[in-house]
């Protein structure tokens, strides 16, 4: 607060979009934050650490150095307590880049999954700052976190602008996982299938990005944006899983007791290279687009499997000790070549969008040799060589007419496709297949007066099949949930409408949004699934065991995801805070196979909640909020395994400060499930309570005790709904410790 002079929200286009004016859907909501003159040319952030009980620690923080056009930001975190992103304040920081406009901004991306707030605080940038560069998937479970990143940013010779990014993440994640899974069956009887896993990973992943600007004159101009990416994995997961004829394994059909070790290591290298031309005549423009990547992926793994199925007598036993090879590389090559040509009122575009992308796919896998002890037996039922190229022709025009008030623009596509599968190994096939496609587009921007706006985007696309989904080779990682690829595969076609209305008026302080987003699908690649009755032979060395399953993925019609949004606030002037409801219905139709007869599971969500945030002072901050869902599945087999379970969060966040410094925080939350399977009903309280000191020359420093799950209640708990089954996931999660953490705030800025 003390370094920002304006806030804007805003949808940033591509590139290309923004150069042509032709709104293209690809935006990304940014938000543009314009610091005081007098705080461009100095440094701030902030550097903690903490350390408590059960050894647990955190410790890192940020710091960037402003210079006129210069910018250079660090940031950096090593932490046991689950912090698995850097907090948003960080990102702040480490995100800013050179602005041509005279201000600064951030760029959002969703949510930085940071669990520190308070510190240091915020930072100039201009077109590149991305959060996406210095965030990684959360994962389920505890993890152990090392992040560092670093972005450079500067102006060299006018004409050139260097913005530049390096990250690197360490993560070792434990996790213990419960989950029930019931399956839609044809028939009246149900199967069910209980899972308990301790898995732990340990990921290396590192990061360059690059954006190079180059203005040649004020016509013309080239953006070169190189990426790099590596990565490396190693997992061990211990499972046992069962499948059963009733909900508690009490008749069980078979089970199995196996170990994974995997080991996997790759990259993926591209860039673009962007340039654009404006001619004399406003309007009138060529861009050439030309995008690369390349990838490599190398993976071992290791299995060891007892597994057992239970019949009347008996029974059977097997064993299984194997190792995998798996290697997999590929490219995609792109061009987007663009066209612009005023018309009266409006604007004609060409599109030319060539693309080429083959991946090759390789694996081996060999059996035990207890006599020689040794990894020998090659088995070719479980290898496979295959090679998939996709070659894609998309040429279209597109009008728009208006300006950027008023804006309405339709379009119109031709897509060529060409799909060649070949297998090379175990047997020689090819399969090819084209397609020919119409792929329409439009577009509706209205300002309908100063306070309120409206934009309706309609598209068609189509997506390919990946080689996972391909390759025909049979993975066995779990025994009793046998998955193959499949060559017949064919591209998906979807349609995709989306509408956004807003309305703020700042004299008031009152905004109300809202989203609805609705696709379809043809030929959606769903699971095909069959569930052994008796014993069947797949291969010389796999047997699919009675009660065993066996997906395999296919082409299916039908499918529908739909989704509402809807916020409404107001200030409440009498307290010096801001209510604001919210609310929300999804739908999703997901159609799926099981044994040969089609089930479409239909989900239905409805929800919705409130907030009551205040704004009173910095000395007084309190947050109270209620958000709850009821969820409604429906499948066409089994009607009598219809469900509905409900979910609701209630919290409430307090935070006093003096004017001496003496701080105190508290956050309250409870959680309730219910409708759950048998022991995944909950209804448990998260309570995290801190309290502290600010002191030193203006407060910069900041000593505080953390009491993270006072009443030892923390868990985690999801309930998934596919198009073949449904199921409960518990995951561990990190229980109460205590923690003194100290925060020291850096902040040292010179003249305008």
């Amino acid at each position: 607060a003390e370094i920002v002079d304006k806030i804007q929200v805003f949808d940033r286009l591509s590139d290309q979009a923004a150069f042509t004016g032709f709104d293209d859907g690809n935006t990304t909501k940014s938000i543009n934050i314009i610091t005081k003159a007098d705080m461009r040319n100095g440094k701030f952030g902030r550097v903690y650490a903490g350390y408590g009980s059960d050894d647990r620690y955190s410790v890192g923080g940020n710091v960037s150095f402003f210079n006129g056009d210069r910018r250079i930001s660090l940031v950096g975190l090593s932490n046991n307590i689950n912090q698995q992103n850097f907090s948003t304040q960080d990102l702040l920081g480490v995100t800013s880049s050179q602005n041509r406009g005279g201000g600064g901004g951030y760029r959002g991306g969703g949510s930085s999954g940071g669990s520190q707030r308070g510190g240091g605080g915020g930072g100039q940038q201009g077109s590149f700052g991305n959060t996406g560069n210095f965030l990684v998937g959360a994962q389920d479970g505890i993890s152990k976190t090392n992040s560092f990143g670093i972005n450079f940013s500067d102006s060299w010779a006018k004409k050139l602008t260097v913005t530049g990014s390096y990250f690197f993440n360490n993560s070792d994640n434990i996790n213990n996982q419960v989950i029930n899974r019931q399956y839609f069956l044809p028939s009246d009887s149900s199967q069910f299938y209980k899972e308990i896993s301790n898995a732990e990973s340990k990921n290396y992943n590192q990061r360059i990005n690059m954006r190079i600007e180059y203005k040649i004159d004020s016509a013309n101009s080239i953006i070169f944006t190189p990426v790099l990416n590596f990565q490396r994995n190693d997992a061990v997961d211990n499972t046992i899983g069962t499948t059963s004829f009733d909900p508690d394994n009490s008749n069980k059909i078979s089970q199995s007791i196996n170990q994974n070790n995997s080991n996997t290591a790759g990259y993926n290298l591209g860039g673009g290279l962007l340039y654009r031309h404006a001619f004399h005549k406003r309007g009138r423009t060529i861009s050439i687009g030309l995008n690369s990547t390349f990838n490599r992926k190398d993976g071992t793994n290791y299995l060891e499997a007892i597994n057992q199925y239970f019949k009347a007598g008996a029974g059977i036993n097997d064993t299984i000790k194997q190792f995998t090879d798996q290697f997999a590389n590929g490219y995609q090559l792109s061009a987007n070549i663009a066209y612009t040509e005023p018309i009266g009122k409006g604007q004609l575009q060409f599109n030319y969008n060539p693309s080429l992308s083959r991946t090759n796919a390789d694996q081996e896998t060999y059996h035990y040799d207890f006599d020689n002890a040794k990894y020998s037996m090659f088995d070719s039922s479980l290898s496979n060589k295959f090679v998939s190229d996709y070659d894609r022709q998309i040429g279209g025009i597109t009008y728009r007419y208006g300006n950027r008030d008023k804006m309405f623009s339709i379009g119109l596509s031709y897509q060529y496709a060409e799909l060649d599968n070949e297998g090379v190994f175990p047997s020689p096939s090819h399969i090819n297949k084209t397609f020919s496609n119409i792929l329409p587009n439009a577009m509706l921007r209205l300002k309908l007066n100063g306070h309120s706006n409206i934009r309706i985007l309609y598209r068609a696309s189509t997506t390919p099949p990946t080689i996972t989904q391909l390759q025909d080779v049979v993975n066995n990682t779990n025994p009793l949930l046998l998955t193959t690829g499949n060559p017949d595969l064919e591209q998906s076609f979807s349609h995709t409408l989306s509408a956004r209305y807003t309305y703020t008026n700042p004299g008031k302080g009152t905004s109300f949004f809202a989203n609805v987003f609705a696709t379809h699908t043809q030929n959606y690649v769903g699971n095909a699934s069959y569930i052994a009755r008796q014993d069947s032979v797949l291969t010389p060395t796999i047997t699919l065991y009675k009660g065993s399953q066996l997906a395999r993925p296919v082409n299916l019609n039908g499918y529908w995801n739909m989704r509402s949004f809807f916020t409404f606030a107001l200030p409440l002037k009498f307290m010096k805070s801001v209510l604001n409801w919210n609310a929300g219905f999804a739908y999703v139709k997901a159609p799926g196979v099981i044994d040969n007869e089609t089930n479409n599971s239909n989900s239905y969500t409805y929800s919705g909640g409130l907030v009551l945030a205040s704004n009173i002072s910095e000395y007084v901050d309190f947050n109270i909020s209620y958000s709850g869902s009821f969820n409604n599945v429906k499948n066409t087999i089994q009607p009598q395994l219809d469900n509905n379970y409900f979910q609701q969060s209630i919290g409430a966040t307090i935070n006093l400060l003096t004017k001496k410094g003496w701080l105190l925080q508290n956050s309250l939350t409870n959680t309730y499930y219910h409708g759950l399977t048998d022991g995944f009903n909950q209804n448990y309280w998260l309570w995290n309570i801190s309290a502290g000191k600010k002191f030193l020359k203006d407060q910069k420093g900041d000593l505080r005790l953390t009491i993270f799950d006072v009443l030892k209640q923390n868990r985690s708990i999801t309930r998934n709904t596919t198009d073949t089954y449904v199921e409960d996931v518990q995951n561990n999660v990190l229980q109460q410790y205590f923690m003194l953490t100290f925060t020291y705030k850096l902040k040292n800025f010179g003249k305008k």
